[in-house]
């Protein structure tokens, strides 16, 4: 294994450890605990996605950067946090795009009945 291959694998491993400890910190909550931080346990699920040892979207000298982090899972969940688009632009788009669907498809059905 090189030592790019390394370095990402550590970095991976580093950050499921810590997904994992914020479950089970998780499980020690209350309900509405719970249900309060779904949003952050969604995101940093997906986060943790994105670093895949075999997923080499980001370059090595980001990967050495993030491994230096002591928690580089919250470090990134951060960063999401303070993002100034955040998710809101992008389900507004999704929203936009499916209205847009379902009103051509009522016209097409609409107009296959007219014929």
């Amino acid at each position: 294994m090189n030592s790019e291959m390394k370095i990402r694998e550590d970095v991976y491993k580093k950050m499921e450890q810590e997904y994992n400890n914020f479950i089970e910190n998780l499980k020690s909550k209350t309900p509405d605990e719970i249900i309060e931080s779904s949003y952050e346990k969604v995101m940093k699920e997906e986060i943790l996605g994105d670093f895949y040892p075999e997923y080499e979207h980001y370059d090595i000298e980001k990967i050495r950067a993030l491994n230096k982090c002591k928690e580089p899972l919250e470090e990134l969940y951060q960063g999401w946090m303070d993002c100034d688009t955040g998710i809101h632009q992008a389900m507004e788009d999704s929203t936009y795009d499916t209205l847009n669907n379902l009103v051509e498809e009522q016209k097409q059905k609409k107009n296959s009945r007219e014929r």
